[in-house]
């Protein structure tokens, strides 16, 4: 293993029912709160009832913020962060999926972000040194209500630039990381099947990533993060056809929520490599064509283990078919994977978004301008030129 510094100071709240916690929660960290969530809430049933009442025996005022789209957008967070300024919040309760906790998190640095543009803070460009990550943010408490991206138990937000189509992240973990986040198992079950698919396929590719894009020389004879890895691929891999049979089972959505959050907490890539091409690419994607996000790196695993198959740096990639499918054939392992996706109902082909051939070139140029690092590549290992990122958006048709 390669040296490595580990840091995660965010408190978990987990159980059904836990979200009753919040008004608690929130008195350790102000006294008003701006709640940022979805353009629309109503198939969240009475939760945000149930959250403004706790928030109110607690004696914390809010400010409903409800702007956030799939692939959130650098307006809506100057819109949240406008909103925050003027009402004077002092934290931020960021209530969804991915595209809600990140929105908030970018809204939580922009109340408190020195420049005018917002847009500094973000890495729209990995080739120039341009961006100016924020130094503080205002307190965070998250209420995931979708397992798949981890954002409650990490210091990334990801958004899209309106303007330029351009999306990238922003990772800062002097201030990004939340104070508290509620996981309740409840709070996932009005989640319609394909978004449950989705999320389940993107927390699988939180841990496949660096499975693939690891150095096999830092693992030495005993590979923990190997075992690690692979069980917490397995446990969303086996459990998810179960829990879109039985979408009631709160056990089986506690162990997708938690596997979820320990996919992408930190915990699995200390000391290996964390490189997420896979993610680069699927990025253009999901701002070229609104794909969720979750499909576009179902579509990426599976056309990266399709280019790398009979190349010589693909011991990652073998090793993984060999431990999950039984195979050392890289294109047998493909296609195993890609039957299981069409199986819980997720796309696997970037056609099914509606890219055509005539679409590759642009969006080769768009991983490019965002991506790509100022040594003409895209960190990977190996890194990926411009051709081959044609070739594996040209395998996922």
């Amino acid at each position: 293993m390669n040296n490595f510094e580990y840091y995660n100071p965010v408190k978990i709240i987990y159980g059904q029912g836990e979200v009753v916690r919040i008004g608690q929660a929130a008195r350790d960290y102000g006294r008003k709160a701006l709640i940022v969530s979805y353009d629309r809430v109503d198939f969240y049933g009475n939760l945000f009832e149930r959250i403004h009442g706790q928030l109110k025996e607690s004696g914390i005022d809010y400010v409903d913020c409800f702007i956030a789209t799939a692939n959130p957008k650098i307006s809506e967070a100057r819109y949240g962060v406008d909103l925050g300024r003027k009402e004077q919040v002092d934290m931020v309760i960021g209530v969804g999926g991915g595209s809600a906790m990140d929105l908030s998190k970018v809204i939580a640095a922009g109340i408190l972000y020195p420049y005018e543009d917002i847009r500094k803070m973000i890495r729209f460009s990995h080739s120039k040194d341009n961006q100016v990550p924020p130094r503080e943010a205002l307190p965070m408490i998250m209420v995931p209500t979708l397992p798949a991206t981890a954002s409650e138990m990490n210091p990334t937000a990801v958004i899209t630039d309106d303007g330029t189509q351009r999306k990238s992240y922003v990772w800062a973990p002097c201030c990004l990381y939340p104070k508290v986040s509620i996981l309740d198992p409840e709070l996932t079950a009005t989640l319609p099947a394909y978004q449950t698919a989705c999320g389940g396929i993107d927390a699988i590719s939180h841990v496949v990533e660096p499975f693939f894009f690891s150095d096999e020389a830092t693992f030495g004879n005993i590979q923990l993060q190997d075992h690690m890895q692979i069980g917490v691929i397995k446990a969303i891999y086996e459990n998810l056809p179960r829990v879109l049979k039985d979408p009631s089972d709160m056990q089986l959505r506690g162990l997708m929520q938690f596997a979820a959050t320990v996919g992408l907490n930190g915990w699995l890539i200390c000391g290996v490599q964390g490189w997420t091409p896979m993610h680069q690419m699927g990025h253009v994607l999901s701002s070229h064509f609104g794909a969720t996000h979750g499909a576009t790196l179902a579509c990426m695993m599976l056309s990266w283990m399709r280019y790398f198959s009979g190349k010589e740096q693909n011991a990652r990639f073998v090793k993984f078919a060999r431990l999950m499918f039984g195979t050392e054939d890289l294109l047998q392992a493909a296609d195993l994977f890609e039957e299981y996706i069409k199986s819980v109902g997720v796309p696997t082909r970037i056609s099914e978004f509606g890219c055509t051939r005539d679409d590759l070139e642009t969006l080769t140029q768009g991983v490019v301008d965002v991506s790509f690092g100022a040594d003409g590549t895209l960190a990977s290992i190996p890194p990926i030129t411009r051709e081959e990122a044609y070739r594996i958006y040209e395998l996922s048709l």
